[in-house]
């Protein structure tokens, strides 16, 4: 009988670190899927401060090119965090 009781808890440490193991793997790609987006924003961020900056009068063009590098900042920062929580992913599921 003490065989089959710590038999059994065994088995339930077991099935709580498989659970664990998989809320933590569907909160890490669904922090993946957020990075992701938040990237691909800052991508089209990028896209449209350059048009201002190719696009704007002689003016503007100065404040238009600062506006430009502070978004290429911004997506290189946002590429970072997606790589890195790939990586985290990637780990995850091997």
């Amino acid at each position: 009988m003490a065989g089959s009781a710590a038999s059994r808890h065994r088995n339930a440490k077991v099935k709580s670190f498989s659970k664990s193991n998989i809320a933590n793997g569907r909160f890490a790609v669904d922090l993946l899927l957020d990075c992701y987006v938040s990237w691909r924003e800052e991508c089209l961020t990028v896209r449209v401060a350059y048009d201002r900056w190719s696009e704007g009068d002689r003016l503007d063009r100065q404040r238009a090119y600062a506006g430009y590098l502070a978004a290429l900042d911004r997506e290189e920062q946002a590429a970072r965090v997606y790589a890195d929580q790939l990586e985290r992913v990637s780990r995850i599921c091997n």
